[in-house]
């Protein structure tokens, strides 16, 4: 490919690579500084010095929406710079200086970051700006004969800087002399960054084109999590959508609401025998019995497959691909779509979506009926069906695409699954498996998941706040976690709880026995599999819990009653052995505002 070649596009690659190669110019002017006889370190210091105006350049054009904002001499004359470095590191003179003892290792250190500078700014940066994304859709159709073009090609070059960090990750900096050491130890930070994103969306960009129907039609089976009435994943399973898949076209060609499906006494999927005796506890709705259950228990893999059957049961159809998503990370995806409007007239936008699914809506229809349930299905179909035709029509801006996407499967928000076992593995490896959680090597896995038990939308008042804590390493690997949430109800702040408008966002409370606007949450709290839960307390005193299993990781079970303006502040203990701990990667329910999570565990 000509440099001249190279014209300005809105993929959002480039906006976390490029801090990657700033940082190396910080690796070689130290480097440089540390080996000042070598005059090619200096050239190299100074070339890659150069680059900083440039790549600067290319970062603001990236970021923005507009594709004429990126100067195609700047990734010209970044990729010039890189080469010189390049050519530099490839003199005899510096062959020789590797082999000289000592310092012939910094010598081969910065040989190896320059490497790996020209391949992101080469491989990576460059093929990528060159990829066109305009006129993908065409006649309502994604082509997608050229989105596999492009997804193949994003894939590679995302692939070929997984490599670069991998190289990188293999020097031994123990050899090192401590400026050099220290500048790729600063190095790591950026190119991590970019390769963590790169490690997610290859494998999707990668199976992209199957999953729009490159290689046939497929049946793709849409959740919405209802984060106002919560479970485990996220909220209840009401109303999914059925959209056809077939040479780029996508087209909605069913809606259903919870009535749609049969409710069953047991489980659609057979449950590993200790969580089916979990989910059975008196008081909980058994994981998996109805469409509402699929995300009661916190394994989308066995959620999904619940989810099938019962679609299959309804409608005779086999879904080739499950998906779940809440309403927040709908709002992410019409950042980059921008607003939509509805079949009524009514326009739903980024910073609209959240509140009209999950409050709005009832306050339109806020009787507890069939006819109320069906009318706030309708809404939510209405804005999915909105944005296929948005997606259809190639209205996308790409880099914001890709932000909300990862804000998404960061916040567990969109979740995925297929019954192929090779496009499965590409979603876990993407992040949206959202299988339980396994424990690592030296980090562990602790999960606090929320159920509705009032069946309210009262949770789109909940405000939660999470800290992590351990204690002392033993000896033995054996270490306390301490997990402290805080739950608060704000539903006060509402001036019309006690009026018609709120019957149906209060739920069913009198059967519950409590007042109106009063929470009632099921929380089950998982630990990692070989620890044993030690204490569960409620604003500090210790509460009864149900303790139980789900496939061998330990479970307490509790029920907590939150009352309007209160909050309620719940300690688990648990005594974590078989490893050293290092970590603790917290797990929760997605709620409608973002948990806050305080992690302050340090390492053994």
């Amino acid at each position: 490919m000509s440099r001249s070649s190279i014209r300005p596009r809105r993929l959002s690659c480039p906006r976390v690579l490029i801090p990657s190669v700033v940082a190396l110019s910080a690796v070689l002017g130290i480097a440089g500084a540390t080996v000042s006889a070598a005059v090619e370190a200096m050239s190299v210091r100074d070339e890659l010095a150069s680059v900083l105006p440039e790549l600067e350049t290319i970062r603001a054009g990236v970021d923005g929406v507009d594709t004429d904002a990126i100067d195609p001499a700047a990734v010209e004359r970044a990729g010039d710079a890189v080469e010189r470095a390049l050519a530099s590191t490839r003199r005899p003179d510096w062959w020789l200086a590797e082999r000289v003892p000592v310092s012939g290792a910094n010598f081969e250190a910065v040989r190896a970051a320059v490497e790996a500078a020209h391949v992101v700014v080469d491989e990576v940066v460059e093929p990528v700006l060159a990829l066109s994304v305009d006129g993908l859709a065409v006649d309502g159709r994604l082509d997608t004969e050229r989105v596999g073009r492009l997804a193949r090609t994003s894939a590679r070059a995302l692939e070929r800087l997984e490599e670069q960090v991998a190289r990188l990750d293999r020097l031994d900096r123990s050899v090192l002399l401590p400026q050099v050491a220290s500048a790729l130890g600063g190095l790591d930070g950026p190119m991590r960054e970019a390769s963590s994103l790169a490690a997610r969306l290859a494998p999707v960009l990668r199976a992209l084109p199957g999953f729009l129907g490159e290689e046939g039609s497929r049946d793709v089976v849409v959740l919405f999590q209802n984060s106002a009435e919560s479970r485990a994943l996220g909220g209840i399973a009401g109303a999914s959508v059925l959209v056809h898949v077939e040479e780029g076209g996508l087209s909605v060609t069913r809606t259903l609401g919870g009535a749609d499906f049969v409710s069953h006494t047991d489980p659609v999927v057979p449950l590993p025998a200790d969580a089916d005796a979990l989910y059975r506890t008196e008081g909980y709705a058994s994981a998996g019995t109805s469409i509402h259950e699929v995300t009661a228990r916190p394994d989308f893999p066995y959620g999904a497959r619940a989810a099938s059957l019962l679609w299959q049961e309804s409608q005779g159809v086999t879904p080739d691909l499950v998906l779940a998503v809440d309403p927040v990370a709908l709002s992410y995806l019409l950042r980059a779509t921008g607003p939509v409007v509805l079949a009524d007239g009514t326009e739903v936008s980024s910073d609209t979506v959240v509140d009209t699914l999950l409050n709005g809506v009832y306050r339109d229809h806020p009787g507890l009926s069939d006819e109320a349930n069906r009318a706030q299905d309708a809404t939510f179909t209405a804005v999915v069906q909105a944005l296929t035709s948005q997606l259809q029509a190639g209205s996308l801006v790409v880099p914001r695409a890709i932000d909300g996407w990862v804000q998404a499967v960061d916040e567990r928000r969109l979740l995925a699954w297929s019954p192929d076992r090779v496009e499965e593995r590409a979603l876990v490896l993407a992040g949206v498996g959202g299988a339980l959680p396994e424990r690592s090597p030296r980090s562990v896995p602790f999960g606090l998941y929320l159920s509705d038990a009032v069946g309210s939308k009262l949770e789109y008042y909940l405000r939660q706040q999470v800290r992590v804590r351990a204690g002392s390493c033993d000896v033995d690997g054996t270490r306390t976690v301490m997990v402290t949430s805080e739950l608060s109800n704000t539903i006060d702040t509402e001036s019309e709880l006690d009026t018609e408008a709120f019957d149906y966002i209060a739920g069913f409370h009198e059967r519950e026995g409590l007042p109106r606007g009063w929470m009632r949450l099921r929380v089950m709290a998982y630990a990692p599999d070989g620890a044993d839960i030690r204490s569960v307390r409620v604003d500090g005193a210790e509460v009864p819990y149900t303790a139980g299993s789900d496939d061998g990781r330990p479970v307490a079970y509790m029920v907590v009653t939150i009352a309007p303006g209160a909050t309620v502040t719940l300690d688990v203990d648990a005594d974590v052995s078989g490893a050293t701990v290092d970590a603790v990667r917290f797990a929760g329910t997605p709620g409608v505002r973002p948990v806050e999570v305080d992690d302050v565990v340090e390492s053994c």
